[in-house]
């Protein structure tokens, strides 16, 4: 069985070391699209979410593969599965949203995010760090190992401002279209994991367990969005049970 792990929005394949070290498993986990060491290019149009589906579907191939997405990379991940067909064997959607349903709230969203975006690449990577870092669904990441958070901190500051940028005006929450129709077409085993303390998206979890035929949805106590990291063994222990369900 192959894994697949993508990342969310300022982060890095790398941020999976912890996750990787406590299953004691080597995973794919690439940078994603305006990322680290993802592909920069300069149209907008190859940030767009089901482009950057495609691109990564193309990089693939063999059977068998679990399929994991945090958060940005779990938007991704719900864009790509359709296109693994029989190659998909599970999922597994770590603090992960199918989309804003609501046209206003989208309008709204858009707006905000274009308009970060435009300041990132204004202002530069210092200054976006620092306001990454205060916002408050960012603020839980305090609980994840001091080692760990200091070199996602250290990757972060390397991005660049016109990559991240653009990888917020294509993959951003209000840019991409929701896909909660599709859930119910979900072939697979689907684990979901969300921080107790992220309530929004345990929510958001909840009802997506409702819609996905074999999701099971479990929260981790005393965690918020990142809270594969922020409990790392936690989540590992409930991601092997989940690996064995596959393999029986």
């Amino acid at each position: 069985m192959r894994m697949l792990a993508l990342h969310g929005f300022t982060g890095s394949g790398a941020d999976f070391d912890p996750l990787k070290s406590a299953l004691n498993l080597d995973f794919e986990s690439p940078d994603l699209m305006g990322h680290g060491c993802g592909e920069q290019p300069v149209d907008i149009a190859q940030y767009r979410i089901d482009s950057v589906a495609r691109r990564l579907k193309d990089t693939l191939g063999g059977r068998d593969l679990v399929l994991i997405g945090y958060s940005m990379g779990g938007r991704v991940a719900l864009r790509l599965w359709p296109l693994l067909g029989s190659a998909l064997r599970g999922l597994i959607l770590v603090s992960a949203n199918p989309g804003l349903e609501d046209v206003v709230d989208r309008t709204e969203r858009i707006a905000q995010d274009f308009a970060l975006a435009g300041k990132i690449e204004e202002r530069g990577m210092a200054w976006f760090c620092e306001h990454w870092a205060a916002t408050p669904m960012i603020g839980s990441q305090a609980n994840i190992s001091i080692d760990a958070l200091a070199a996602m901190g250290r990757r972060r500051a390397k991005n660049s401002p016109h990559g991240l940028a653009n990888a917020l005006r294509g993959m951003g929450q209000g840019a991409v279209a929701p896909v909660w129709d599709t859930l119910s077409e979900i072939p697979v085993p689907t684990l979901l994991l969300t921080g107790a303390q992220d309530r929004s998206y345990t929510a958001i979890a909840g009802r997506m367990q409702g819609l996905i035929p074999e999701a099971v949805h479990i929260t981790v106590p005393n965690t918020g969005h990142c809270c594969h990291l922020e409990a790392v063994d936690t989540v590992a222990a409930h991601i092997v049970d989940f690996l064995s369900g596959l393999s029986e």
